[in-house]
């Protein structure tokens, strides 16, 4: 039946990609999203609401992943002097030394989960 073969790579493929989404960086205990936001935040001062743009996610996501990153130690905020709702990011100390391990680590570590996807793909190949 076709479409138990097409489902069954499907949810092969969604469970890869949800595993590596969710725990890329397995020493560090951050998930793909978290890794984003701070190489975002190293790069330039963003907003909390300018760096859920960058994300693709939802204001309320995004400022919750920033609470949690700040909780953790990796980013610190401060409000705008102009308009006291909005707030800046920036990397702590540890978000910068932390951020060394994930340039180095994310690059490898994404190519073998594609090339993994690559290969469930083409074994579950629907005819």
């Amino acid at each position: 039946m076709v479409e138990h073969q097409q489902l069954r790579k499907l949810t092969k493929i969604y469970g890869l990609v949800t595993q590596c989404y969710n725990q890329p960086l397995e020493e560090l205990e951050l998930n793909l999203p978290q890794c984003q936001l701070l190489t975002y935040v190293s790069g330039e001062e963003l907003s909390v609401a300018q760096a859920a743009q960058r994300l693709g996610f939802s204001p309320t996501r995004t400022s919750n992943l920033v609470v949690d990153l700040c909780k953790r130690g990796y980013l610190s905020q401060r409000v705008a002097e102009k308009d006291r709702r909005r707030r800046y990011l920036a990397l702590t100390v540890l978000g910068k030394k932390d951020l060394q391990l994930i340039q180095a680590k994310l690059p490898g570590m994404l190519d073998e989960t594609l090339k993994h996807l690559h290969q469930v793909g083409n074994a579950l190949e629907v005819h």
